[in-house]
């Protein structure tokens, strides 16, 4: 009998980014607080007699190689000679191309799944590499929750999660690629940089407001001058009962960190009015492990 999973993959948002330089591997070394978010894709694994075949709601998401979740059933194919296929089925709830990392959680969630479909036999150090082949978010989102990621992301300490906390995001649609935004990032002119290290004692404390305060992006600064809706976006965010807002990744989704439910709701509310804006509410999550 062919077996099918359900499972579901969760955002993130970077509580704190900074860029510390470039590596000899083209990629660069950052310095990253992440924590996951109920937001999620909903990705399906069904067994079939042989290759990869990608579905999906979103005709924005490739159905080839492109995609992070083809490499991830290829690789462990190629890896451990497992002769079955698969299809895999994404309903979209991540919005593409956010800086809410998506892909990568697609990826993961793939990774996991199909370990245990397959019934590869695969410790924890051999899945954060292969995970790390795949992209630089991907190990973090094999268990999600907080995180301090260092590297080219691929470093991961756990973090205690934060309690739940309501935010708001909103999506602009202007397209930022991460190539173009690392690419683009003078750092010796970056002004005050974000400060994960204080970031992650804030967190400890579980001292929302001072995580709020700590919001902060190396990237905020670019992304305002080239597309202001970031700017205002976040002065929008702010203006309510926000804790503090920021970019989240290379952009374009701006997020705020906010008191309460319905200060979240309030302030999507406020924001949808924008033109071209895609608002979500959403709240810190961590799933038990």
């Amino acid at each position: 009998m062919l077996k099918e999973l359900h499972l579901n993959a969760y955002a993130k948002v970077n509580l704190a980014l900074n860029v510390l330089g470039s590596r000899d591997d083209g990629y660069h070394d950052v310095e990253t607080v992440l924590h996951t978010i109920d937001l999620h894709d909903a990705v399906t694994l069904r067994e079939r007699e042989e290759g990869i075949e990608v579905r999906t709601d979103s005709p924005a998401v490739p159905a080839d190689a492109r995609n992070l979740v083809v490499r991830a059933a290829q690789v462990l194919r190629d890896t451990f000679g497992v002769q079955r296929g698969v299809e895999i089925d994404i309903h979209k709830g991540i919005p593409v191309a956010s800086g809410l990392g998506g892909g990568s959680a697609d990826a993961a969630i793939t990774l996991m799944g199909l370990v245990q479909m397959w019934k590869i036999r695969l410790n924890g150090r051999g899945l954060l590499s292969l995970a790390a082949s795949l992209g630089s978010d991907v190990p973090f989102f094999l268990e999600g929750g907080a995180a301090l990621a260092r590297g080219r992301g691929e470093r991961v300490s756990w973090l205690p999660a934060l309690p739940t906390t309501w935010l708001v995001l909103a999506r602009p649609r202007v397209e930022v690629s991460t190539a173009w935004a690392y690419g683009s990032l003078d750092l010796p002119s970056v002004g005050a940089r974000p400060d994960p290290g204080a970031m992650v004692e804030a967190m400890r404390r579980e001292d929302l407001q001072a995580v709020g305060r700590l919001l902060g992006n190396v990237f905020e600064g670019l992304l305002v001058r080239t597309h202001p809706v970031v700017g205002e976006l976040k002065r929008r965010i702010l203006a309510g009962e926000a804790y503090g807002a920021t970019l989240s990744g290379t952009g374009p989704t701006v997020f705020g960190l906010m008191a309460n439910e319905a200060a979240a709701r309030k302030t999507a509310e406020d924001l949808s009015a924008l033109p071209d804006v895609e608002v979500l509410v959403s709240r810190t999550f961590a799933e038990e492990r």
